[in-house]
Parts: structure tokens; C-alpha cells; sequence
């Protein structure tokens, strides 16, 4: 068994997979009447909050969610050196009209903006974009990056009813290959199972099974080979594609022989997170994806208890089934290189922003 205390701290810890919610997002609900449009309201206490839309509370959340100094106060507590943050997925509104859309997804990536500058270098940000309008999306991808200053983007696992492979979505993707944006995919359609109708089942099956969906789409329907140079990430350690892959790849074999190592290939570019709630299964992330392709990953703050990303990658080493020097790239390293600085050749404008 490794013995952690004999293990070199050199690296620091960086958590890919947490949340942030707005505090002062635009009422579009009472402005539209569409009660879809998220809202946050602090409650008295100043500890909690309610993400409401229209008048049902979606999420009761703790007031790191969306104030900066109690999240930097809760990563000390949790040995955390630097959070990447990313919108809570229902910000994510895919179903809203493009004009606003873009709008609310402004306030967002403004606000994340600021919050970023505000955390003194210990808070990174992945913005969002209205990917049911492509074009927009691709201005406000441009917006986030080169003026902005995000390290990238929160992708939903779908649009609406469009999965990513859609044709109309291969400018995004060209464009994001281009500017070298790193993409977060998480989860959005956690009833697509529809025997999962339980708030639990969703969360244990309906999150996996959507990644998984989300991700087949990229590998199977040409998105990874047609943009070799995109960086992807998949949440929750890839949902249920690292068990699902073998059959998956097998039943593709059935209409195009010859081609496992070459899917296989493909399905090594990706990335994912370490939220697999078991060291054990770490070991075939590491098989699937390579140990450099994993980062860490709390979905902090939400899970109970405020698990510390580094927790399951400290248990895997303790059953040594990672190196010391792997722990170390799984804490922090790889996921710093997930998020390496982009080409600056591309121009500013270049896709046509308005400066």
C-alpha cells in the first residue's frame, strides 16, 4: 500500500468539475412568462439559497454556489488550489429563443468573468453559449476566450432534441477546434432512460446513460474525426461510456469491419473527470482514456458532505492501483494541461464579434 505522506506535494490541486450560479441573472421568467428561465434568490439566512423557476423551486443551494469568498473559504477547508467553474447545467437554456438566449448566456459568462478576477487566480472559468443558434454561439465562444479571458466552455450532453453529431453544429465545432477552446460536457436529459423516473435513478443511471449517448454521438457520428484538434472532457468519468464501449464498438464492428483500433484511438483523445464514486474504477478510465486524460472532480456544491476532488485519487493510490508521480497528474497536472493556453495566432474577430 502507498504511503501518501512519502508522496512529493509539488502539484497543485485543481478540481474541473464544479458549479457557480448568478446571483443577479435578468428575470426572464416575469419578463416572457416562461417560468423556465432559472432565478437565484439568497434566502435570510445568507447560508442557502433557491435556484426558482417561475414559482418551483428547482434546487435549494449553499451560498458558495454563488459567493465567491465562502467558496474560497470552503477550498481551503478542502485543500482545493484552484476550482474551474462551470454555469449549474439549467442555466444551460438550449430551449429559449436565440435573441435570448444569448442574452442570459452573456450575464452569465460576464458574471463568471469577474468572479474569476475576484478569486485571485485560484478560480477558473468555463463559460456557456446558446448552441441552439450555432452562429451566436460560435460570436459568444470568441467573446468568452479572447475577451474574456475564460479557459473554455459547458457543453449539455444535447440540444433540445438535436445530439451533437447534428450537421448544423460542425461550424461550432470548427470553430472551437480552431480557437482551441477546451469543451466540459455534462449532463442535461437525465430522464432519458424513461424507466429512471426517480430523483435517485436519474442521478445513478439517466446522467451516465446521457453522456454515454452524448459521447457515442461524437465518436460515431464523425464529430472527433472531422476535428482532430477538439479538447473534450466528459463529466462523471464519462457517464456509462468506459463499461458501454466494448458492445458499443462491437456492434459498429457489425457494419464497419476492421475499424477497433481505430475507435479505439478516437476514444483515447477524450478527457474525463474523476467523479466515479469508487478507486476501483479508476483503473478502467486509466484502460479507456490513458491516466493523463483523467482530471479530478468533486461537482462541488452540490454533493453532500463537500467531498474533496483529490479523495478517490488518494484511495486509488492507497490500493496502489495509481503511482505516486500519477497522483500527481491526477490532482492537478492533467487537468492544467486540459486547459492549456490556445494557439494565439487566431485573430480577435476573426468569426465576427463585435468588439
Amino acid at each position: 500500500m502507498t504511503n501518501l505522506d512519502d508522496m512529493p506535494q509539488a502539484s497543485p490541486v485543481v478540481d474541473l468539475h464544479a458549479h457557480f450560479m448568478p446571483p443577479d441573472l435578468p428575470d426572464l421568467a416575469a419578463e416572457t412568462g416562461d417560468d423556465r428561465w432559472p432565478m437565484l434568490f439568497a434566502h435570510p439566512d445568507a447560508l442557502t439559497g433557491s435556484v426558482m423557476r417561475g414559482p418551483q423551486t428547482f434546487r435549494v443551494v449553499r451560498r458558495p454556489c454563488w459567493d465567491t469568498q465562502a467558496r474560497l473559504s470552503e477550498m481551503d477547508a478542502l485543500g482545493v488550489d484552484i476550482q474551474v467553474i462551470s454555469p449549474i447545467p439549467v442555466a444551460l437554456t438550449y430551449w429559449a429563443e436565440p435573441k435570448l438566449g444569448l442574452r442570459y448566456a452573456r450575464h452569465i459568462n460576464d458574471w463568471l468573468a469577474q468572479t474569476v478576477v475576484d478569486g485571485g487566480g485560484r478560480l477558473r472559468g468555463l463559460g456557456t453559449v446558446p448552441l441552439q443558434y450555432p452562429a451566436a454561439a460560435i460570436l459568444e465562444m470568441e467573446r468568452c476566450v479572447q475577451d474574456l479571458g475564460l479557459d473554455g466552455l459547458e457543453l449539455g450532453t444535447v440540444v433540445g432534441t438535436t445530439e451533437l453529431d447534428a450537421e448544423e453544429l460542425r461550424p461550432f465545432f470548427a470553430a472551437a477546434e480552431e480557437l482551441q477552446v477546451p469543451l466540459f460536457i455534462h449532463p442535461m436529459d437525465t430522464r432519458c432512460v424513461g424507466r429512471a423516473t426517480s430523483v435517485d435513478l436519474a442521478f445513478g443511471i439517466g446522467m451516465l446513460t446521457d453522456t454515454a449517448v452524448a459521447a457515442s454521438a461524437l465518436i460515431f457520428g464523425g464529430v472527433l474525426e472531422e476535428f482532430p484538434g477538439l479538447r473534450i472532457c466528459l463529466s462523471h468519468g464519462g457517464g456509462g461510456l468506459p463499461w458501454m464501449w466494448p458492445r458499443l464498438k462491437f456492434g459498429r464492428s457489425i457494419s464497419q469491419p476492421g475499424l477497433d483500433a481505430h475507435w479505439d484511438q478516437i476514444v483515447a483523445r477524450l478527457y474525463v473527470d474523476s467523479l466515479v464514486f469508487d478507486p476501483q474504477h479508476l483503473d478502467l478510465l486509466r484502460v479507456r482514456f490513458g491516466i493523463n486524460h483523467i482530471v479530478a472532480g468533486s461537482d462541488y456544491p452540490f454533493l453532500p458532505n463537500g467531498p474533496s476532488p483529490q479523495l478517490i485519487l488518494d484511495q486509488a493510490a492507497q490500493l496502489d492501483l495509481v503511482s505516486g508521480e500519477e497522483l500527481q497528474a491526477l490532482r492537478g497536472g492533467n487537468a492544467l494541461d486540459f486547459l492549456a493556453p490556445r494557439v494565439a495566432s487566431v485573430p480577435k474577430g476573426k468569426f465576427g464579434s463585435k468588439r
